[in-house]
């Protein structure tokens, strides 16, 4: 009875090792020889060894049987850590992977067919993002387009597809093409809105933001008042965020001023914030030795941040108040102090307050 018991054991392992997704041990080189023999196309999956969502990927989605076949059907996988394995630092680099995991899918020919940014916990829905991104080959898109396709319609559908896929640089230049040969009256359709939605392709300061704000009204009437508001707003509390922690240069501050005025959105008080502090900061940056302007930036610190909610504040609570604690006189330095205690002690934003926390240790050493 032991020796069926164990029999029957192997023969279900080895089922259940054969449904699986068969990530082979081959280089990138031999896994497409190998799918070219096959008439298969190459799935790699691009993973690193702190990546929390590649080892749920691994554990809990590719084991699936019914994912497993699907995938062995039509591809020969493979596997690269791009911190460790050479074929993994090439396709990182060559395909600018900044995120992970990501997944490639490849022609024999090494050649990016398309691309999945990110993991999924069902594996019949990562099902469908493979059989979705095998449906549009951006490979053979982009040769049309290197060939000069221009027409809307190819480049509307490119340009999803580029966005699907993450593939960011890409998109901006097929978005600039497509606003060539749209006429302005057809830009504010309700079916390009998804240009606008993106902040990654439209933030504040492109041209797709600046025509939208441009043609409010058309925008309002085909998306309605509510949705354009609350799109700008966050587009203006983004670039605001910004440019207080320095990621953005300030310089720009006026015009986005100017932009914000007509518009009275649920947010705009809180804006409104953003905007003082930040002039504050532009003229503390320019002049760090006049105690007067690094003062007006800590009194409005003072003020305002217990009116503002963690999850917004951590944005930039930690570059402004390292900037006056290392600008500013002792005395201001003290009163930072005291903003991190009043903070640490009342912020129910748990990042905001475990960096209070070890800023705070510091501080008494």
């Amino acid at each position: 009875m032991k020796k069926i018991l164990l029999v029957y054991a192997g023969i279900l392992c080895s089922v259940l090792a054969f449904g699986q997704t068969n990530f082979q041990k081959l280089t990138l080189n031999e896994a497409c020889e190998k799918a070219k023999a096959e008439g298969k196309m190459v799935f790699v999956d691009l993973y690193t060894s702190w990546c929390a969502p590649c080892k749920v990927m691994a554990t809990d989605v590719f084991p699936n049987v019914q994912l497993g076949e699907f995938m062995n059907k039509h591809f020969v996988c493979v596997k690269y850590d791009t911190g460790a394995e050479e074929d993994g630092k090439v396709l990182a680099e060559k395909f600018n992977v900044q995120a992970y995991p990501t997944f490639l899918l490849l022609n024999t020919d090494q050649g990016l067919e398309n691309q999945i940014v990110g993991g999924t916990l069902d594996p019949s829905e990562f099902k469908k993002l493979v059989a979705e991104a095998m449906s549009a080959s951006i490979a053979s898109l982009r040769k049309q387009y290197a060939e000069g396709n221009r027409e809307a319609p190819f480049l509307t559908n490119y340009l999803q597809e580029l966005l699907k896929a993450q593939m960011i640089a890409e998109a901006q230049e097929v978005r600039a093409e497509l606003f060539k040969v749209l006429p302005d009256a057809q830009k504010s359709n309700r079916e390009y809105w998804y240009i606008y939605d993106n902040q990654i392709l439209s933030p504040i300061g492109s041209e797709a933001m600046d025509f939208l704000f441009a043609h409010f009204d058309r925008f309002r009437e085909s998306m309605g008042e509510e949705k354009v508001l609350e799109r700008i707003s966050m587009a203006f509390e983004i670039k605001l965020r910004d440019m207080i922690r320095g990621r953005e240069k300030i310089d720009g501050l006026d015009k986005l001023v100017e932009q914000m005025k007509p518009h009275h959105f649920n947010s705009r008080s809180r804006l409104d914030v953003y905007v003082s502090l930040a002039q504050a900061l532009r003229a503390a940056w320019a002049d760090k030795e006049n105690e007067k302007k690094i003062e007006k930036v800590l009194v409005l610190c003072e003020k305002e941040f217990p009116k503002i909610d963690g999850e917004d504040l951590v944005w930039f609570y930690f570059p402004v108040t390292i900037f006056l604690a290392n600008a500013g006189t002792e005395a201001q330095h003290q009163r930072v102090i005291k903003i991190h205690e009043y903070t640490y002690e009342h912020t129910g934003h748990e990042p905001l307050r475990i960096g209070l926390g070890n800023m705070l240790v510091n501080a008494k050493k």
